[in-house]
């Protein structure tokens, strides 16, 4: 498996109170991950964070979806 940087956009916000809609912030929010690409196709990209030598486990794996992708590259 490869070790990656995905840097991707996800959703912003969910405001807790009611509050004037002039105020909202109208911005996707840019992440960062890293792990060992698991899976990738067209539609979604998988990284698993932690995984166990040996015993084919991983923990803590996460969906991306391709469209969500900003860039991705290679860190091994």
């Amino acid at each position: 498996m490869r070790l990656v940087l995905v840097e991707w956009l996800d959703s912003y916000g969910c405001s807790a109170n009611w509050q004037p809609l002039g105020s909202v912030k109208a911005e996707p929010m840019v992440c960062k991950s890293v792990g060992w690409l698991l899976h990738e196709d067209e539609r979604y990209k998988v990284i698993v964070p932690h995984i166990s030598d040996g015993t084919d486990q991983g923990c803590g794996d996460m969906t991306i979806p391709t469209a969500a992708i900003v860039s991705m590259r290679d860190l091994s």
